[in-house]
């Protein structure tokens, strides 16, 4: 006893760590995911400040006032800074300045293309940097030579500078998705086992052994439907076909019509449109023979494209034809699909228990040789019922 209970214990204890190592787990994801976006809207900054120096050094004419002259230097001189001041830290790490004009930690890019992009984006920027760095100072006036050499580098050189920019901040937002998911798949698999650990706790408290495993046994056999379409499974319409043959032998059914219906035309669409394509004409067929079976109908898919209706008290061979020529009409009429509207059409096979079967496994029989007779004979006659 003493032994399960410090085997409880350590459970529940393995249980809180795990836990823990969840929410720590989280708590790093967001804080990676806040510095990748700081990062990432840095880098997209960079390109609005290579517009906004430009748009800088193209003012900066002769003609242009002293105090819009001044302004215009100031705007350039500050631009150039944090642009300077940003890329570095994307080269080494370090501090830059923040959207709010604050400042902002940045870690030396990770990537090996993302390296590659600084890198090249600061062997470009260089020549503006050294020509610049006497000039960063408010009091030192940037001479007119200055001016020009660095408005005909930017011409020359500013939408290298954007492309390289642009390509940073795809890079980083790819990098931040890649890692984000590497530790996504780190949670979810801890999470596992903390769900693991819990069901080995909440077996340990209820003693759940073999009794469990029959329970699951049991559910498992409890799946009586097809995963497609959601019509009964062949299972499900043999134990549904059963009790109506029984209720025909107890007198509460006149009797029971067994239809066949095999798809026209479907292994055509499914080899040249896929596997998607045949799934939304199976589903569509599924949906069009519910709506229009009765009530007491049982519908189900038995096969690929293979379906059977139970219909009991179709009272005559007219009754039935009817009914499956009201079906047929219904299928016949064009599939939306996510390429083209696709046209088929069907086979029917009827059987009647008791007139002419007298088992499951005749009624069965009986209607399949119809459906293939009906396959047989083609257009000239949609349905056959056995004689």
């Amino acid at each position: 006893m003493e032994l399960k209970s410090r085997n409880l214990l350590g459970a529940i204890l393995l249980f809180i760590l795990l836990d823990l190592s969840v929410l720590a787990i989280n708590f790093w994801i967001t804080f990676r995911l806040s510095n990748d976006a700081v990062a990432i809207n840095l880098s997209g900054r960079q390109r609005m400040l290579s517009q906004q120096i430009t748009k800088s050094l193209l003012q900066l004419q002769p003609r242009l006032s002293v105090e819009a002259s001044r302004a215009a230097k100031e705007e350039f001189r500050e631009s150039v800074r944090i642009f300077d001041q940003t890329l570095f830290a994307f080269k080494e790490g370090g501090m830059a300045v923040s959207s709010d004009g604050g400042h902002v930690a940045l870690d030396r890019v990770s990537s090996v293309h993302a390296d590659q992009l600084v890198k090249q984006a600061a062997q470009i920027w260089n020549p503006m940097h050294e020509r610049m760095l006497p000039y960063m100072t408010a009091q030192a006036d940037i001479p007119e030579t200055v001016v020009v050499q660095a408005r005909n580098q930017m011409i020359q050189d500013n939408r290298q500078v954007l492309d390289l920019m642009n390509r940073l901040t795809s890079s980083l937002e790819r990098d931040s998705l890649n890692r984000a998911s590497a530790l996504r798949i780190v949670q979810t698999a801890v999470f596992i086992l903390a769900l693991v650990n819990f069901l080995v706790i909440v077996r340990k408290f209820h003693l759940l052994t073999q009794q469990s495993a029959k329970t699951s046994r049991h559910f498992n056999e409890l799946a009586i439907r097809d995963a497609l379409t959601g019509l009964f499974n062949r299972r499900q319409f043999e134990n549904t076909l059963q009790k109506e043959l029984a209720a025909v032998d107890r007198g509460h059914h006149s009797n029971v019509a067994l239809v066949m219906i095999d798809l026209d035309g479907f292994k055509a669409i499914n080899d040249q449109h896929g596997h998607g394509v045949g799934d939304i004409v199976l589903c569509t067929v599924a949906t069009r023979l519910s709506d229009g079976a009765r009530l007491n109908d049982t519908v189900a898919r038995v096969g690929g494209d293979e379906f059977m209706l139970i219909c009991p008290n179709l009272h005559s061979q007219e009754n039935a034809n009817a009914f499956c020529q009201r079906l047929l009409d219904s299928l016949k009429q064009p599939i939306p699909t996510d390429i083209s509207p696709m046209q088929i059409g069907a086979s029917f096979g009827i059987a009647f228990y008791p007139d002419q079967a007298n088992s499951i496994e005749a009624l069965i029989r009986m209607a399949d040789a119809a459906m293939y007779a009906t396959k047989k004979i083609g257009k000239t006659c949609p349905f056959f019922i056995p004689g």
